[in-house]
């Protein structure tokens, strides 16, 4: 490769450039420059000394997630020692030991990496004041940093209860160092919740139709004896509802049930916990978990009626749903009046009759009708004149025209977006996407005449041509309607990546739009993705009829002392919708959203920050480093320095070389 490249660059200055003086010079230039991109791109460590990290090139990997801190168990029974309990505050026993390995080898020269979710260096001052707290164990990673910064030989100090086990085994066969596990702790005598699952909505005992809730849960259990039950409570706010025993399972496996509990015994957003003890138990952070529940709630929420076959309804019922923070549900027409359920697992069911879709329509406040033709029945025509916002799919020109579209017949062919949109209410939503290269649409009811109602997404035949609307936004008396003319939208939601965000964007743009006309007081625009959160992650809210917008946010937590704010910004809502708020500490917050300057409310409720974990669940890795060069015997390692990519100097000499040839070949009249 490195002789093709020479050759490259001479039969470039010998055949295709002007004769000039010094071209053998710029030749060799060229040619160097090539040798080194190819060298960058082999990427082989140099000799020498590490780049960073101990002179030796000694690396300690210490593992900060939380189940460092769980104690393990004392000749198989738990430990409740009292000095145990004086090292929970500093981490636990498992914990001290391994920081006291770290500054052992720290002060013999090797350099600290700190791994959880993110591997970092760590000074030997600040060793003292580390706290396992990281929510997962990633060792891949770590592995991987340590290679690029030079080492020479890795000590990994780690209870092994890996989030990536596979990709750390493979890191380790093909790692350039030598690698030594000293692995810390043991079984710990511990039972936590997996899963706590609650219908997103419910009826109150105060409701005629009120019914019990059932609820699903999955625990896991690890160190528990013969004749062992675990103890679960379910809390309604501050209120014991139900309460039971399970059995424990072994360790990496998930007992599940399901639980009945009464009606909700109040109205709005409901607070359950649920709560499992186990006598011993040594890991407090995944002990309880908490999840919200609307009872009878004031909004209709979103309905789904599929008079046909198709695709698209299996897309977009759960993205309206996430968009929108409506609770959906979905009916797909059959034969003889009846109507399949559609959504998730737990929401589908058998066939119900027409009167609960009737009903469910004259109940919600945001409806789509997909596949409305000349045969749908008489009361579709009438639940789709009394939606207050809705979204049409018509399957002929006569569903067309009962949305108010007067249309021709389909036109075949493959349809394209142009590349330019014209203003519209979506433009600031699809500002954002890429929609070059997007699969076609097909099935085009094109408009007899052109109305004043909007199109924002012109189409065109094999991407030229006259231009046909792909869909219409029309406002009439108060009610916001969208008349989609186009087939195929869920095409491009089957595919990852950019043709999917178009999708998403395209109908959070779309239901943006019609949540804007909300009545004043009923709708509440801006609402949490959900409403337990880890307080390692950020918080995102959804606010599809205020794109473009700013928000501000009042969160203020919620104790016996009283409110307490905690965080006050303003925050504009991008183009799908959405809004990022930071993640804030263990505690149950109010919040409240205005527009600036107004002090009517946009949105509020509450949520909850959790310090959940999972990393019991996890049993500890069967790994070795495999091949490792750090046993007894084993031939000395040559000092590598670190991977050639990571050196300032080959970037500077590439920059260096094509400035010169670029000044040779402007001297010899060359451009």
């Amino acid at each position: 490769m490195v002789a093709g490249a020479g050759g490259f660059a001479a039969w470039i200055y010998v055949r295709r450039e002007l004769p000039i003086p010094r071209r053998t010079l710029l030749g060799t230039i060229r040619a160097s420059v090539l040798v080194l991109v190819l060298l960058l791109l082999w990427d082989p460590r140099l000799p020498g000394g590490p780049l960073s990290g101990g002179a030796d090139g000694n690396w300690v990997l210490l593992d900060a997630s939380t189940s460092m801190s769980a104690p393990e168990m004392a000749g198989g029974a738990a430990d409740n020692s009292a000095d145990a309990s004086d090292e929970a505050t500093t981490g636990g026993a498992n914990w001290v030991r391994a920081l006291e390995r770290a500054s052992e080898l720290a002060e013999a020269g090797a350099q600290v990496l700190l791994f959880g979710e993110t591997p970092r260096v760590v000074s030997f001052a600040s060793l003292d004041t580390l706290l396992p707290v990281a929510s997962t164990s990633r060792l891949a990673p770590a592995l991987a940093r340590a290679a690029e910064a030079g080492a020479t030989d890795v000590t990994v100090l780690s209870d092994l209860r890996l989030d990536d086990p596979v990709e750390a085994e493979l890191s380790l066969g093909r790692s350039p160092f030598g690698v030594e596990i000293e692995r810390s702790g043991g079984p710990v005598r511990n039972a936590g919740v997996a899963r706590f699952e609650l219908p997103a909505r419910a009826e109150s005992a105060r409701a005629e139709s009120g019914t019990p809730l059932s609820v699903g849960i999955a625990l896991f259990s690890e160190g528990t004896d013969p004749g062992d039950t675990i103890q679960v409570e379910v809390w309604e706010e501050d209120r014991l509802v139900a309460s039971a025993g399970v059995l424990p399972t072994d360790p990496g496996l998930l007992a599940t049930a399901t639980i009945r509990l009464p009606a909700p015994g109040d109205t709005g957003w409901l607070r359950y916990r649920l709560l499992v003890s186990l006598p011993g138990d040594q890991f407090a952070p995944d002990d309880a978990k908490s999840a919200f529940t609307e009872v009878d709630p004031s909004e209709g929420g979103l309905v789904l009626l599929s008079l046909e076959p198709n695709w698209e309804p299996r897309f977009l019922l759960p993205v309206l749903s996430q968009i929108t923070g409506l609770a959906s549900s979905g009916f797909l027409g059959l034969s003889g009046g009846r109507y399949l359920r559609l959504g998730s697992s737990s929401q589908v069911g058998p066939p119900v009759d027409e009167d609960e879709v009737r009903e469910a329509l004259a109940g919600a406040d945001f409806v789509v009708f997909h596949g409305l033709g000349a045969g749908a029945p008489d009361w579709v025509s009438i639940a789709l004149a009394e939606a207050p916002r809705s979204i049409v799919f018509p399957s002929d020109p006569a569903g067309a025209l009962a949305s108010g579209v007067e249309a021709r017949g389909h036109l075949d062919g493959e349809w394209y977006t142009t590349p330019d949109l014209p203003p519209s209410p979506l433009a600031a939503s699809l500002s954002g996407a890429d929609l070059t290269g997007l699969p076609p649409l097909t099935a085009i009811l094109p408009q007899r005449t052109p109305g004043t109602a909007l199109t924002p997404i012109p189409l065109q035949r094999q991407g030229s041509g006259p231009a046909e609307a792909a869909l219409v936004l029309d406002q009439n008396q108060g009610r916001r309607r969208a008349v989609v003319l186009a087939s195929g939208f869920w095409r491009w939601a089957f595919r990852e990546g950019p043709d999917r965000e178009a999708y998403r964007r395209l109908w959070a743009g779309v239901a943006g739009w019609l949540l804007a006309s909300a009545p004043q007081g009923r709708a509440t625009p801006v609402r949490p993705e959900k409403r337990v959160w880890s307080s390692r992650e950020p918080m995102e809210w959804r606010a599809p009829g205020l794109i473009g917008e700013s928000v501000d946010f009042a969160l203020s937590v919620n104790n016996s002392a009283g409110d307490s704010l905690v965080l006050d910004t303003t925050v504009v809502v991008d183009g799908a919708g959405l809004v990022g708020t930071k993640a804030l500490p263990v505690a149950e917050y109010s919040y409240r959203v205005t527009r600036p300057g107004d002090d009517g409310s946009i949105g509020s409720g509450r949520i909850e920050s959790e310090g959940h974990s999972l990393e019991l669940l996890h049993r500890p890795a069967d790994i070795s480093p495999g091949g490792s060069d750090s046993a007894e015997g084993a031939p000395t390692r040559a000092r590598l320095g670190p991977p050639l990519r990571t050196h300032p100097g080959p970037y500077i000499l590439i920059l260096v070389l094509l400035s010169a040839e670029w000044i040779g070949r402007r001297r010899g009249g060359l451009r």
